[in-house]
């Protein structure tokens, strides 16, 4: 079996890269976002039998940086509680192949939106 690609229209497609770069940061922050908020709703799930307050489970939150996600808490015995009873590093592991497939979701966008109609796959 053979796979073959065509460029077509090359001087549109580079066109295309230069001004590819705001478009595709936007698609990539919305399923890193997305990604981090399947974290950080499993772990309230996780941290839920070891409730008392409530306050821990409240405070877990996400914050979208520049590439990145940090889900955690400012709770100062969620450190404490982490280490007896596991709530932001399972949520993570467990998810790890859920977020894979939501980032690459996120890039096969990117490059259906910015490149529809430039390749051709037969």
């Amino acid at each position: 079996m053979k796979i073959k690609v065509e460029v077509l229209e090359g001087k549109e497609l580079a066109a295309k890269f230069k001004s590819a770069g705001i478009k595709a940061q936007g698609i990539i922050d919305k399923a890193l976002n997305k990604a981090a908020l399947l974290v950080e709703r499993t772990a309230k799930i996780y941290q839920t039998p070891h409730v008392d307050t409530g306050r821990l489970r409240a405070s877990i939150s996400t914050r979208l940086l520049v590439n990145n996600a940090e889900i955690g808490t400012v709770v100062e015995y969620a450190r404490k509680h982490e280490k007896d009873y596991p709530f932001l590093k399972p949520a993570l592991d467990d998810k790890t192949d859920e977020i894979r497939k939501i980032l690459n979701r996120g890039l096969q966008n990117v490059m259906a939106s910015q490149f529809k109609g430039f390749t051709t796959v037969f």
